[in-house]
């Protein structure tokens, strides 16, 4: 299902960027974006996990997650759940560095976590709990755009794969191909988004091979794979 491969020439087609909306934005609001923390952190999970949603099962609809799996960034925790109704067989974990969003996983996904399918634990994408070589698939939905160390955090992830094991990251905002509100969020949350081919050259950079994405134009949506040889 990956019909743009890490060769596409991805500037040969322009297109329009998504609509953009009249409401003014709140700067306050989306500031827990970054690392939801509070009540009103707890209100934009829950947000995340209704609007991000169509995006998330899009995205998963490109992978095989195989018999271990990890979500880093897993916020409110709705692709945890999403993951684990479309592979039922799987043992998940789940990372954040906001306590807020542990919490709201946490209670999102009581039953999983209280049976021991659903681990989740505080920490860092730059220094993940796990060792080596612990996981089939890795990925990550709306949230690379915060990780402090890029190169050396997909190095990070790359380490606690298998050989041959997958990483995926699943976005909504792709550089070059934004609206003017999107724009904004970005530069005031000092936010790093990357092109297609900007993001694959930092996958291969880390190590990964055989890197595909597949590119929903009209959506905006884009989910990028790659393999750990």
């Amino acid at each position: 299902m990956n019909t743009n491969t890490e060769n596409k020439d991805i500037t040969a087609n322009a297109t329009v960027p998504q609509a953009d909306t009249s409401e003014p934005i709140d700067f306050t609001y989306i500031e827990n974006a970054r690392k939801p923390v509070g009540e009103l952190g707890g209100t934009v999970l829950d947000d995340m996990n209704e609007s991000h949603a169509a995006l998330t099962e899009w995205g998963f609809a490109h992978l095989h997650f195989g018999s271990t799996v990890l979500d880093v960034g897993c916020g409110g925790g709705n692709a945890l759940r999403l993951a684990m109704h479309q592979d039922p067989g799987a043992a998940f974990f789940g990372i954040d560095y906001s306590d807020v969003s542990i919490e709201k996983a946490t209670a999102f996904n009581g039953e999983a976590v209280m049976s021991g399918r659903l681990s989740l634990k505080k920490a860092s994408v730059s220094s993940l709990p796990f060792g080596d070589g612990f996981f089939d698939t890795v990925y990550s939905v709306e949230s690379y755009f915060f990780w402090p160390d890029l190169p050396n955090d997909m190095r990070e992830i790359c380490r606690v794969l298998k050989s041959g094991g997958t990483f995926a990251i699943i976005v909504e905002m792709v550089a070059g191909d934004m609206s003017d509100r999107f724009e904004k969020i970005t530069e005031h949350l000092h936010m790093n988004v990357l092109a297609p081919e900007q993001l694959a050259e930092v996958y291969r950079q880390a190590g990964f091979t055989d890197v595909t994405y597949d590119w929903d134009k009209e959506k905006g949506w884009l989910v990028m794979q790659g393999r750990k040889a």
